[in-house]
């Protein structure tokens, strides 16, 4: 396994274009984080005040949603990573060298796995610093009472790259692929979920996933305006299921159509 994430990692560090996202990436997760509670809300949520969700244990739960938002970005590299491997021909090279599909597919599965988890550390890290300047005073015991909502955003991160594998294998064309990526996540699936019933539309793929770690619950005085599901509930099963169906959907396309 090492030597497959070795192997991946060499293609792609000393490669612009992915230091180039995970540069912004990393730019945008801080900077949104940071001035989020600055917005200035209309009506009813005007009054609503966004520090405490900037303590412990509540910023578990306001970084991995706002994190969230960039899992399209990390999509969109690893169409272009994926779709680079049939442009320049490494994908026959790698089978001519040796390797199966299932070795291929294997690697790329592994590198999906270092992303999210690099990812997920980054949040952690930064969450972590953050909420131990901002938490006063602080209770050490709230540090990790909802540290779930990592481990959901682990699997949400996952779930948009092994989507975004298989929209780059289908496709081989990095434009077509990410043109489809972003069609079928803001328009395909909402057109196809507004004309059905919510007990069926909230667990269409992106749907599903996005509804992995949903907003943070509002209170104004005490109504509560909107309240969340637990991160490790029915839609993390089906979070993960979908992960699955996605790399054995590439596999296929793999084996039944000459590369």
């Amino acid at each position: 396994m090492m030597k497959l994430l070795s192997i991946e990692l060499k293609k792609i560090k000393t490669y612009p274009t992915f230091w180039a996202f995970v540069a912004i990436y990393v730019v945008m997760v801080l900077l949104v984080f940071s001035f989020f509670p600055y917005f200035k809300f209309n009506g009813p949520l005007s009054m609503i005040n966004l520090k405490p969700y900037y303590t412990f244990p509540d910023i578990w739960h306001m970084l991995t949603c706002l994190a969230g938002i960039f899992n399209l970005m990390l999509g969109v590299l690893v169409i272009v990573l994926i779709t680079n491997e049939f442009t320049f021909r490494t994908f026959r090279q790698n089978i001519i060298d040796g390797w199966s599909i299932t070795n291929f597919l294997s690697a790329k599965v592994i590198l999906l796995v270092f992303f999210a988890l690099c990812t997920t550390i980054f949040l952690f890290l930064f969450g972590l610093v953050y909420g131990l300047i901002e938490t006063s005073p602080l209770n050490t015991s709230d540090i990790f009472t909802q540290c779930n909502y990592l481990i959901a955003y682990f699997v949400q991160a996952l779930a948009y790259l092994c989507f975004a594998l298989f929209m780059g294998s289908l496709f081989k064309k990095t434009g077509m692929g990410i043109i489809f990526f972003l069609l079928y996540s803001k328009v395909v699936e909402p057109l196809i979920g507004w004309k059905l019933p919510d007990y069926i539309s909230n667990y269409l793929p992106f749907h599903n996933i996005s509804k992995l770690i949903d907003y943070p619950a509002v209170k104004i005085g005490d109504m509560t305006i909107y309240n969340s599901d637990s991160p490790l509930g029915i839609h993390f099963f089906f979070a993960i299921l979908y992960s699955c169906g996605f790399i054995i959907g590439t596999y296929l396309l793999f084996t039944k159509r000459d590369n």
